[in-house]
């Protein structure tokens, strides 16, 4: 990934006294790429203290593209908020997607730019994946592996999976929320984790009259996201908000009224105004 960056000719608050840096990195983001809501935040975290530990900078966070609670906009915001300077981003991807870096580094100038000249400097450097030390790290893991305890496939007790694993669950409904890149950069991680706690509140997690809530990789339309698509209806709700998730379950789910405010249909479509 080429080098990218997203700049504010802002005073930031280091500027108005702060403690004064030198014209350096102040802050480290490393951005990781799929993962399942919290495990994927878990495995980046453990890099992350790895960074923090040399004591160099003033804020180490993660993000994660897709499939994550914590999103690009939302790690930058707590760079920001300790009033570094410069936020150096490091993908911890492997292969090269031009397109998604074209795309991530919009993301952060749209950040910096909602931020009114408060922003810091944004940097996206090349991916670690491409960066020829990991080899060596990687040779160095598999050394030290020779030596830990093995764990055989001859361990288990059992073969047999789990029988629910073999059944269709119970269900009124089906929803596919969308926790592509572009949806996860506007809060859908959360959103999902938000969609489940009314749904669990609510009793619709079980049952004949119940919902049955997966996530999915990109659904498009990514411009208006956060998106989800409710079956047997085929209703697509856009442009989600908490207050639109709690509307949805209980005069959708329960009430059995589609949410016309957030519903859409084919076609095109402006995206809903924040907070609606």
């Amino acid at each position: 990934m080429a080098e990218q960056r997203a700049e504010d000719n802002g005073a930031g608050p280091l500027e108005r006294g702060g403690p004064k840096l030198s014209g350096g990195v102040d802050a480290v983001l490393l951005l990781g790429r799929s993962g399942h809501q919290v495990a994927a935040g878990e495995g980046m975290e453990s890099l992350a203290e790895a960074v923090r530990a040399t004591g160099r900078y003033l804020a180490v966070h993660t993000a994660i593209v897709e499939r994550g609670l914590a999103s690009l906009p939302e790690g930058l915001e707590a760079c920001a908020r300790v009033g570094v300077r410069k936020v150096l981003v490091i993908p911890v991807f492997f292969g090269r997607d031009r397109s998604l870096a074209h795309w991530l580094s919009k993301v952060a100038l749209r950040w910096s730019r909602s931020r009114d000249g408060s922003a810091p400097e944004v940097i996206f450097t090349g991916a670690i994946g491409e960066h020829p030390a990991l080899g060596e790290a990687v040779v160095r893991a598999v050394a030290d592996a020779e030596g830990e305890a093995p764990v055989s496939v001859n361990d288990f007790e059992s073969l047999e999976d789990p029988s629910a694993w073999s059944m269709i669950p119970p269900q009124e409904r089906h929803v596919l929320a969308c926790m592509g890149p572009r949806c996860t950069s506007r809060g859908a991680g959360k959103l999902y984790v938000h969609l489940w706690k009314s749904l669990q509140k609510r009793g619709l997690l079980r049952g004949r009259s119940g919902v049955h809530a997966a996530q999915t990789g990109c659904l498009s339309p990514c411009n208006l996201g956060p998106t989800m698509i409710v079956y047997p209806e085929g209703i697509w709700y856009c442009g989600l908000t908490a207050e639109a998730m709690d509307r949805i379950v209980d005069e959708h789910f329960v009430g059995g009224r589609v949410v016309e405010e957030y519903a859409r249909g084919p076609g095109r479509h402006e995206r809903p105004a924040p907070g609606r």
